[in-house]
């Protein structure tokens, strides 16, 4: 099965000092493989949203991380092993990975 999710990140908040909490949605349809494979990569992350797509096929889960600061979640989100894109507070999305 070839995959066809979408992984979008955006920062949520700012917490004290230089702080960042970020939120990453997982969209789309994988394999059993695929998803055990990004669950593991996304075990330090909080799951804090799961559902179907009205079709039936296509899972979405949401997902929050507080990282130090922006350079940590540059750090982390360019390690990641899957195609990550970061959305501006205005909806514009840019490739990191």
């Amino acid at each position: 099965m070839e995959s066809e999710m979408t992984i979008v990140a955006w920062k949520q908040i700012t917490g004290k000092d230089k702080e960042v909490t970020y939120k990453l949605q997982l969209e789309g349809k994988m394999s059993a493989r695929e998803r055990r494979k990004i669950l593991a990569e996304l075990k330090d992350w909080k799951e804090i949203g799961y559902g179907w797509h009205k079709n039936g096929k296509a899972e979405l889960r949401l997902f929050i991380r507080a990282f130090q600061d922006k350079d940590s979640w540059i750090g982390w989100a360019k390690e990641f092993p899957f195609e990550l894109q970061e959305l501006n507070r205005n909806g514009k999305a840019k490739k990191i990975n």
